[in-house]
């Protein structure tokens, strides 16, 4: 029963860890409009509210439509505290790529934009799709491209800290032993790759998660914590 509670979880923590990768791929980060008040600031930048019910929206229906009759009202508090932590991280992550001397050229740039899936029409980037979906989006060229080189350079970052994990064999011997007490003798050879790429990927989500912090701890973060009672 626990190793079923354990694999769930880890099921939802890839569900939530996309929810929240394509809310900021198809949705970017920065305010469509010049509405909104402050909800929060890092090292003086400013979240509107706009920000964070533009997210809140996108997270909110995206674990409707994944949960579907799992799903409650009782979600509602816990996305939004979700979006604003998102909104925060993602800043944070974008300051210290900047700091980084990151960048993301124009070329990089077209290439993501032209190979994003609701933007193609028989594996060809299609103009009218992408000129259809802004508009329903109500942006303009200029920021959703703004947006989508802020997502580019904070996956650059992700991948800079991911990339500086590694994963031994004695390591992964011993996880396998901890995780299946009641794994038979070969039974670690025959799955050590799957294991090894499902372990390396919650290490790699832990560092990125301690690393953040760590960019948390230095930072200057104000939040109006009045924005989260719903």
């Amino acid at each position: 029963m626990l190793e079923s509670m354990r694999k769930h979880m880890v099921w939802m923590m890839w569900v939530i860890v996309g929810l929240v990768t394509v809310t900021f791929l198809f949705f970017g980060t920065r305010s469509y409009d010049t509405g909104g008040g402050a909800v929060a600031k890092v090292d003086g930048y400013v979240i509107t509210s706009e920000d964070l019910n533009r997210v809140y929206r996108n997270l909110y229906e995206s674990y409707r439509q994944v949960l579907k009759d799992q799903f409650n009202e009782s979600y509602a508090k816990m996305i939004k505290a979700q979006a604003l932590r998102e909104l925060i991280e993602n800043r944070l992550l974008i300051e210290e790529a900047e700091r980084a001397g990151l960048r993301v050229s124009d070329e990089e740039l077209k290439t993501h934009i032209m190979r994003i899936p609701a933007f193609n029409v028989e594996g060809k980037f299609d103009k009218r799709s992408y000129d259809f979906y802004l508009s329903r989006i109500n942006t303009t060229p200029a920021t959703f491209e703004s947006s989508q080189r802020d997502y580019l350079l904070r996956k650059k970052l992700e991948q800079l800290v991911e990339d500086g994990v590694a994963v031994t064999d004695s390591e992964l011997f011993a996880a396998y032993a901890s995780m299946n007490p009641k794994a038979k003798p070969g039974d670690f050879e025959k799955n050590k790759e799957s294991f090894r790429q499902t372990y390396l990927a919650e290490k790699q989500r832990e560092a990125l998660a301690v690393f953040i912090k760590g960019l948390q701890n230095k930072a200057s973060v104000k939040i109006d914590e009045k924005v989260l009672a719903l």
